[in-house]
């Protein structure tokens, strides 16, 4: 239980994100769409404006796998878009996280690789290992014991296992089987506008997840604590010199899909001179700023805007400046056209995309601290630049 008091909108973005992270939101699971339908209402219930983006896509969605050698079988899960494939008497061959300087002297020519899950985003690892010949990966992530559910590039059959079965598979000679199924999915962008002058600041949270994880810190936090926000902007006139969108994106575990197609409906002009900023990730106990991510470099300018913000709340010391190695999310797709963008969530947060990423993960303490960050950002950004 919380040790102080914490706000009406944290309490509110708290059952909001209990209902939101109760089951996976793989992309048109029915979890998935009922949340999406949630948002829909609840934002339209507060009187607002409520806009939306339609667009398809294709996955492959995990089914099951498994590993056999000698007489055991060892259970975990495929990458979503993964290949399926059968593969047999093939024997493993340890690449670290599959960098460069991990492999470059290793024969991997029909061999399976074996990678540590981070450092580097991993269709670039999937894109190496190709090229040196591997027939499949298996991944592990090292710093818990728990299967990671990632993305594969489609170059690969890759299936996720646990630490503790890596030293079972490491250069034996073993049975490799992934099923995956082709989907056609349909995402959708939501998103709320305050203010009619000046350019766009951008808060942005995405509401689907991995499978098998019900993501409640990736991402029912975020989406929540923009609810709550919007709930809170919807009592109170908005007078700042800016417009602020809320933006609920789809797909952002699959490539950031809703972001790149909502940033390429937009004019040249109005992203130049706008900000993004991605909620992702907040409310458990490593609160952070990241300063970087796995594709680039955040705003400088927004880095020193929300250590000032900190600062005046007192919370300066509980939060981190750190760079981010292979992480990414939805204010990508902005800069990558010229925006200004900030990325605030949570590093290290090494249960990202396992099924230990539940609800009771949830911080009320440091989601409070989160929600006067984000009210102070959303109504008085131009008091701080």
């Amino acid at each position: 239980m919380p040790n102080r008091r914490i706000n009406f909108y944290t309490e509110k973005a708290l059952s909001l994100a209990a209902f939101i992270s109760s089951n996976c939101r793989f992309p048109s699971s029915s979890h998935h769409l009922k949340v999406r339908e949630f948002i829909k209402n609840f934002l339209d219930g507060l009187g607002l404006e409520v806009k939306t983006q339609k667009f398809k896509t294709q996955l492959r969605k995990p089914l099951e796998g498994k590993i056999e050698r000698a007489f055991e079988t060892i259970e975990g899960v495929p990458y979503t878009n993964s290949p399926s494939a059968e593969i047999k008497k093939t024997f493993t061959v340890d690449c670290r996280f599959g960098l460069y300087n991990d492999v470059r002297s290793v024969d991997l020519e029909g061999k399976i690789a074996i990678v540590r899950e981070g450092k580097k985003p991993f269709r670039k690892k999937e894109e190496l290992l190709k090229a040196k010949g591997a027939v499949g990966v298996i991944v592990y992530k090292e710093d818990v014991d728990l299967i990671f559910n990632g993305i594969s590039a489609g170059l690969l059959p890759v299936f996720s296992i646990r630490r503790s079965d890596y030293v079972k598979v490491l250069n034996e000679e073993i049975n490799l089987t992934v099923i995956t199924r082709p989907i056609e999915v349909e995402g959708e962008n939501i998103w709320v506008e305050f203010g009619n002058r000046g350019p766009y600041v951008n808060l942005i949270a995405h509401y689907d997840s991995k499978p098998f994880t019900e993501g409640a810190i990736d991402n029912a936090t975020g989406v929540s604590s923009l609810l709550a926000l919007a709930l809170r902007l919807s009592q109170i006139p908005f007078n700042a010199p800016y417009r602020l969108r809320l933006l609920f994106t789809d797909l952002e575990e699959y490539g950031l899909l809703g972001a790149r197609v909502f940033v390429n409906s937009l004019e040249e002009n109005e992203i130049k001179s706008s900000i993004a900023v991605s909620v992702d990730t907040i409310g458990w106990h490593n609160p952070a700023v990241l300063s970087s991510d796995g594709e680039g470099q955040n705003d400088p300018h927004l880095l020193e805007v929300i250590h000032k913000i900190l600062k005046d709340l007192g919370l300066r010391e509980k939060f981190n400046f750190i760079p981010g190695r292979s992480g990414r999310s939805d204010h990508i797709p902005f800069r990558n056209k010229g925006a200004k963008t900030l990325f605030l969530g949570s590093n290290p947060f090494p249960i990202r995309h396992t099924e230990a990423d539940s609800y009771e993960e949830i911080n009320p303490i440091i989601l409070d601290d989160w929600m006067g960050v984000l009210t102070i950002f959303a109504t008085q950004l131009h008091r701080y630049f």
